[in-house]
């Protein structure tokens, strides 16, 4: 695990065909899509490649990419609603959070 949020890029569209952009590996959006093709084989449907980056792969990409980005700036614009409680008390600690975040998804 990195040590900031990585809601994950389309990279160059022009790139290598059939490889995953690096823009999108290890992202946020990457594990959406490992999730979804789990998911479909799990219901016995068929999967996709996800070492590529041609169209059909970009197409797909596209939606779990505007959903991460989405996530992780809310996320970093709403900070001041996030808190670290006390199990025993259910009290709010003086603890701050900080969200870091992959400046190159932005």
């Amino acid at each position: 695990m990195g040590s900031a949020l990585k809601p994950g890029g389309m990279g160059d569209k022009n790139a290598d065909q059939n490889a995953m952009p690096s823009d999108f590996a290890g992202s946020m959006a990457a594990a959406m899509e490992a999730a979804l093709n789990d998911l479909l084989s799990a219901d016995g449907m068929k999967t996709f490649a996800v070492d590529t980056n041609a169209q059909e792969a970009r197409d797909r990409r596209r939606l779990f990419v505007a959903i991460a980005q989405g996530i992780v700036h809310h996320l970093d614009q709403n900070v001041a609603a996030l808190g670290i409680f006390d199990n025993s008390t259910n009290t709010q600690t003086n603890e701050n959070i900080q969200i870091q975040t992959d400046p190159a998804n932005f």
